[in-house]
């Protein structure tokens, strides 16, 4: 254990040291998201970096040599290059050095550290190696998706619009030649449903060509040239693939489409009911862990605990369709501590008990699940799926939602505006309830102890805690909490060096300045490294810069940031 924790301290000390921003043209095939997987101090023993870090740990290589860093939940911009297989990433004078090779990013220099080695997987857990070819590139790989049978007549009869997970494998060489497998819950890789033998023409009618089948077997018949004819350019959404052809084998005939997506894609812009269903409970948790496709369909899979709602709360779960889609705004988009937020505050949330739906033991997550269902009254079809995992005993916190029936987006579109007003007279009347507490802090300019800054404020009693390593007062009791909002302070020697990664931020725009501690700070709002921002930078004297940065935070008078604001005096 001791062991364990020492790599844990070496890896955040290190990501205190980075941040910045960054060779790679847009037809690269290394540029992607390579997801955290191991980690080792003396390159004999291994670690999972997610046994022990929580939040996600990837590399994002973008174009024009720019890129994220992130680890433990905690992103910040690279610069990189690449040559020879050699990978080096910079941040003003901190750099990082390793390799890339296979899909694999290998650090064994992180940031000066040389005594940790962390490893990297490109997103969608495929380990074959990029081509360079940007075709081949695009196909070769993990895929997963769903099939389903139509137009089912003799012994399939019964069986009409019944349909399945499915993984698939796709490898094509250079010669533009190669084989796909696909497999189902009753089969495997090694045993697949189905496997082709196919050919790759850039030729089609969109820029990922057409794979057609040349020989192979679908179940117990055969296929022959041109039973499949795969062209990703007449579907209706990026990387997608649609497979379909007729089974025929004397009297029992079936019609079977196949829609396939590379490992690791999220399916969020297609509306639920096209979703694979085993999405939500098996292949997002393995995707957030980071995991490589499985050979079976539902490997890892939570087994029912056999206790299923022993003690768990049950109601109806039914509210109204506004009730439904504001709640789903609120958690989305407001509740910057949904992963902390317990079963019983969602439930008063809603204004009544959830309805039940099961509870599980997750051999792979090592703990109890519990799956609960909001209703809409207006239409039973419309409602939130809400899963709560015991992380502490008796404890059940959210851990994943998803919507049903209606368009998430929609919603946000309708309710946002007033969910984030109802949320923030909610914390103004928390503040005004709860009182407050002296809170002070000294910031330093990174690698000049000397140039510092004094920061007193009064915060609420509870709910917010400082993280002194990120020099950033953190909107819940945890400071390391994962997705809380969060006030960033950070001192320069000019206020014009907050503008480095300016030409980076998205939506920009200016907003009134702001009187903070007698001293005039100027404002501005735009997204930037996945986080909406609201930054107040002002020059203190002619050696000291000062960035206020409220990050996934509101502001309106009375709320708890707008309190620490109008109190905070700086020295």
């Amino acid at each position: 254990m001791k062991k364990v924790l020492s790599l844990v301290m070496i890896l955040i000390l290190s990501l205190t040291a980075c941040g910045g921003k960054g060779g790679g043209a847009s037809d690269d095939p290394n540029l992607g998201k390579y997801i955290g997987e191991e980690y080792s101090s003396d390159g004999s023993n291994w670690y999972s970096i997610d046994d022990v870090l929580e939040g996600e740990s990837y590399i994002e290589l973008k174009d024009g040599g720019k890129g994220v860093f992130c680890l433990g939940g905690d992103a910040t911009d690279i610069k990189w290059t690449l040559e020879n297989g050699t990978l080096k990433m910079t941040r003003d004078s901190l750099e990082s050095n390793g390799t890339l090779k296979d899909g694999m990013i290998t650090l064994t220099d992180l940031w000066g550290n040389d005594t940790v080695t962390i490893t990297f997987r490109k997103e969608g857990g495929s380990e074959a190696a990029a081509t360079g070819d940007a075709l081949l590139d695009w196909w070769n790989g993990d895929w997963y998706g769903w099939w389903k049978m139509s137009g089912c007549s003799g012994g399939y009869e019964d069986m009409e619009g019944e349909w399945w997970d499915v993984c698939g494998s796709i490898d094509i060489g250079a010669d533009k030649t190669g084989t796909v497998k696909l497999w189902d819950e009753d089969y495997s890789k090694d045993d697949p449903m189905a496997e082709a033998s196919v050919t790759l023409s850039a030729a089609g009618t969109g820029e990922h060509g057409t794979l057609t089948s040349e020989s192979g077997y679908f179940t117990d018949v055969d296929l022959e040239h041109a039973d499949w004819i795969i062209d990703p350019g007449l579907e209706d959404y990026e990387d997608l693939i649609r497979i379909d052809g007729w089974y025929e084998s004397g009297d029992d005939e079936f019609y079977y489409e196949i829609y396939l997506r590379p490992w690791g894609t999220a399916w969020d812009d297609m509306e639920e009911d096209s979703w694979p269903a085993l999405y939500s409970s098996w292949y997002v948790p393995l995707i957030e862990a980071g995991k490589s496709m499985p050979d079976t369909v539902g490997a890892d899979m939570p087994a029912n605990s056999g206790n299923a709602g022993t003690s768990a709360p049950d109601g109806t779960g039914i509210v109204t369709e506004e009730q439904v889609q504001k709640g789903y705004v609120w958690m989305n988009e407001v509740n910057n501590n949904i992963f902390d937020t317990t079963y019983e505050e969602i439930a008063d949330y809603f204004g009544g008990e959830g309805k039940f739906v099961k509870e599980e033991y997750s051999d792979h997550m090592k703990r109890n699940q519990r799956y609960y269902k909001w209703i809409s009254k207006d239409n039973e079809n419309h409602f939130i799926y809400v899963n709560f995992a015991e992380k502490e005993p008796n404890v059940f916190t959210v851990s994943a939602f998803n919507t049903s029936g209606f368009s998430g987006n929609e919603a946000i579109e309708k309710y946002l505006d007033t969910v984030k007003a109802e949320a923030a007279e909610a914390d103004k009347a928390s503040v005004a309830s709860e009182g407050t507490k002296d809170f002070s802090a000294t910031v330093t300019q990174f690698a000049h102890d000397d140039v510092l800054v004094k920061i007193t404020a009064k915060i609420p009693k509870s709910g917010w805690s400082y993280d002194e390593k990120k020099k950033c007062l953190v909107a819940n009791d945890d400071p390391s909490a994962f997705g809380a909002g969060a006030i960033d302070f950070e001192v320069r020697a000019k206020v014009e060096d907050f503008d480095y990664y300016k030409d980076d931020f998205e939506n920009y725009k200016d907003i009134a300045d702001r009187k903070i501690g007698g001293i005039t700070f100027h404002g501005r709002t735009y997204k930037h490294i996945g986080y909406d921002w609201i930054e107040y930078v002002a020059q203190i004297d002619d050696g000291r810069a000062l960035s206020i940065g409220l990050r996934k935070l509101d502001c309106a008078p009375g709320t708890a940031p707008d309190v620490i604001l109008s109190s905070m005096t700086i020295k």
